[in-house]
């Protein structure tokens, strides 16, 4: 079969789901098909495919694209539209084709809509939902709930869902979402995001995290983005609630848009039992994982029916113990306390993410991670699922 595979990113520059995407289009091509890459020029100094990826059936065109900061939230949005439109040249060459893959992106309805303008009826359409688009604006406060740019964002959005013959998202709860947005349940298919390799993380060398975590400390680690949505300040009230408990230290290690208010909190409170520290290289991320005596993946009130952040199958695979400040309602969270043994809390109650920082130190809670990243967050079977699902009539 011949597979269109458009992404909204490019190998040429590091992105956060490049592993993701990487692994899917070597699944397809390992299985016979023919896949033509769509992908974004920034110029970056990386190749256009990664030396895995440079399989004899597998090509790419490279449309230029220059990203907005991402703090203009409107001028990036329709950047993004004009690129999808300067890639109608490419689809057009590629009319023919069996199937067509796309990322996930803030403008679906307009992609899609000219996808199946131009391929026709007869070519199966797969939208990937990493995260469902504009609620997740809402919350990072660039839009307001059901105001009119909100009515129409979403009804684009649905504009575009209704032209894919399979939507694939990330989670229970993200599914739910859109079967509350309209969507077919046996349209949706849920796949979990993997990490950068099937087997767990054993006996890593923590030497170059060894200067920011400490082992005479018992360390609390969120590292990632630092945004509105990942309700990072849960960490700064727990810390705040521990700071008699002189044995625990917490940790923020990242950069985003809310980590100068963050910064300022902290001064402004006297709190002295949290460090910041700069986002590592990507490569670091099993190593810190790992270092941890506890990683906490927080998420703004209701977010969890939006979105999951990436970075949990890599804290899965490290085998440390995980905390979901996500809310206890979230399907996802149900099923990792069920398997793991890992807490999940409230998004917004620090005592709870204390009391289960306490019950992990003291060996109350044992988090069994590593059986369910093998058992739900393989590479090989996640990426070749995507590709049976792609590939599927």
């Amino acid at each position: 079969m011949n597979v269109l595979f458009w992404m909204s990113n490019g190998f040429d520059t590091p992105f956060t789901s490049e592993h993701l995407l990487g692994a899917v289009i070597y699944s397809l091509a390992q299985e016979g098909h023919n896949v033509h890459v769509i992908q974004t020029n920034q110029g970056g100094k990386n190749p256009e495919l990664p030396e895995y990826l440079r399989l004899s059936n597998i090509t790419t065109s490279c449309v230029p694209y220059s990203a907005p900061q991402k703090s203009n939230f409107f001028k990036r949005y329709i950047s993004e539209i004009k690129w999808h439109l300067w890639c109608k040249k490419v689809l057009e060459e590629h009319k023919d084709y069996d199937a067509l893959f796309l990322q996930s992106t803030t403008v679906a309805g307009f992609a899609l809509g000219l996808a199946r303008k131009i391929l026709g009826s007869q070519c199966l359409i797969t939208f990937n939902v990493q995260d469902i688009f504009p609620y997740n604006a809402v919350f990072s406060g660039n839009i307001k709930k059901n105001g009119f740019v909100f009515k129409v964002m979403a009804s684009e959005q649905r504009f575009g869902y209704k032209r894919a013959d399979h939507i694939i998202t990330i989670s229970e709860d993200m599914k739910d979402t859109l079967i509350a947005d309209g969507l077919p349940a046996e349209k949706i298919e849920v796949v979990y995001n993997w990490s950068y390799q099937d087997e767990v993380y054993e006996n890593l060398d923590l030497t170059p995290v060894s200067h920011m975590l400490k082992r005479e400390y018992f360390n609390v680690v969120y590292a990632g983005n630092i945004g509105v949505m990942q309700n990072v300040d849960i960490l700064i009230d727990a810390a705040k609630l521990m700071k008699d408990e002189n044995e625990i230290w917490f940790h923020i290690i990242g950069n985003g848009v809310y980590k100068e208010k963050l910064e300022a909190r902290v001064k402004e409170c006297g709190i002295t039992n949290i460090s910041f520290w700069p986002m590592q290289p990507p490569e670091l991320a099993p190593v810190i994982y790992s270092a941890a005596d506890v990683n906490v993946i927080p998420l703004v009130k209701d977010v969890y029916k939006t979105a999951l952040p990436s970075k949990t199958a890599t804290c899965f695979a490290c085998q440390k113990p995980v905390v979901f400040a996500i809310g206890a309602e979230s399907k996802f969270g149900q099923k990792v306390t069920t398997e793991t043994g890992c807490p999940v809390v409230s998004s917004d109650k620090a005592g709870e993410l204390v009391e289960a920082i306490r019950e992990i130190q003291q060996g109350k809670v044992q988090c069994k991670t590593g059986q369910f990243f093998r058992e739900h967050m393989s590479s090989t079977v996640n990426s070749r699922t995507y590709a049976e699902i792609i590939t599927r009539r």
